[in-house]
Parts: structure tokens; C-alpha cells; sequence
């Protein structure tokens, strides 16, 4: 696995208005996000997608991703039509034709029909959430003039694994979720007030 290295952090991201024509991007997490099942993980994902026998692809594509976890999300992008960025320890198992026919397989085709060109953070087995959302927004949302803002953004991730972001200068624009809980409707509503406010919403 390659490593990567994060340089040039900023230490903040100074609040400035987007450019019109900015699509807002979510940084989407999946394991309690999405997936909440304990028993169904990137190994059945896996094997469903090659065909194994040895598990119900049906099953897997039934039960992986949490219902309401789904339908909120799919909500928050008729509202917003955003790109989505995957920040998740999935990135390091699957390809990106691999999660884009999962997200197809599981009803979430508006995620793979809008997966951002650089659709993933860079990660590694020892990176963590914060510099990984830092490296990307410094590689690839802050265009020309640092004068100008990047596309407003919303992390959507779990207490666990996005615990770098607490007490960050990113905790303002992040929605946690409860471990094993997922994206539910109080997480929605606050998403919503994030890209509201990023937009220059009222």
C-alpha cells in the first residue's frame, strides 16, 4: 500500500465566499454511516461482487447499507445535487469501479453517478480522518487565488473514526454519527444547515 504524505496543512480554512457555480461536495464515511449491519462488512461485499457462491449477493445488497441511512442521504442530494468524496476505510479494499457498482447494486446510484473526479481522500493504514480531508481540500478544492473559497463541504462521519475532527478547525462542518446508528434524521437536518450556510443560504 502506498503511503502518502501530507504537507502544508493549513491550520484553517478562512471563511470566504464560494464561487457561483460550485457544486457543494460531501465527504461521505460508510462504516456507521451506512453500513451498520455487525456481521456484513467489505469481505461479503467482495465476494458478491465476484460472483462467490459461497454468499447471498442478494443478501449482502439487501442488508448492507442501513434503509433510512440511505434514504437520507439520497434526501440531502436532491437538495443540495453535490459530489461526493469517499472518506472511508473502504477505499483501501475496494476500487472505485468496485464502490461505485456496490452504491449501483444497493439503490445508491445518484452517489455513483456523482462520485467527484478525485472521487476519494488519500489515506493509508496510519492516516487519519483530519489530515486526509486537509491533504484533499488542499490538492484539489482551492483553485488559483487563495483569496477564493473552496466549494462548500459538509464531513459526514461517526464518532470512531472521525474523532480527529473533534476540536478541529473541520468540526464546524462535520456531522457525526453514532456509532452503529448510522445517518439518521437529526444528522440530515444538521448536513442540511451546513451546505445552507456554506451556500449563503438563509
Amino acid at each position: 500500500m502506498a503511503t502518502f504524505e501530507f504537507e502544508n496543512l493549513k491550520e484553517a480554512h478562512p471563511s470566504m465566499i464560494p464561487l457561483p457555480d460550485q457544486r457543494p461536495v460531501i465527504f461521505l464515511d460508510i462504516d456507521d454511516v451506512l453500513c451498520v449491519h455487525r456481521t456484513l462488512n467489505t469481505t461479503q461485499v467482495l465476494l458478491a461482487l465476484a460472483g462467490d457462491e459461497t454468499v447471498n449477493a442478494v443478501e449482502v445488497w439487501q442488508q448492507i447499507f442501513y434503509s433510512h441511512a440511505v434514504e437520507n442521504l439520497r434526501l440531502l442530494n436532491e437538495e443540495f445535487r453535490p459530489w461526493f468524496v469517499i472518506s472511508s476505510s473502504w477505499t483501501l479494499h475496494l476500487t472505485r469501479e468496485q464502490l461505485f457498482a456496490t452504491f449501483e447494486a444497493t439503490g445508491m446510484a445518484f452517489v455513483a453517478g456523482n462520485l467527484h473526479e478525485h472521487w476519494c481522500t488519500p489515506r493509508d493504514d496510519d492516516s487519519y480522518r483530519l489530515v486526509e480531508i486537509d491533504a484533499w481540500l488542499d490538492a484539489y478544492a482551492w483553485k488559483g487565488s487563495r483569496q477564493m473559497a473552496p466549494a462548500p463541504y459538509v464531513i459526514i462521519d461517526d464518532v470512531l473514526s472521525g474523532q480527529s475532527l473533534v476540536g478541529s478547525h473541520l468540526e464546524q462542518c462535520t456531522v457525526f454519527c453514532n456509532a452503529s446508528a448510522g445517518f439518521l434524521f437529526p444528522q440530515l437536518k444538521a448536513a442540511r444547515r451546513v451546505l445552507s450556510a456554506g451556500l449563503g443560504r438563509k
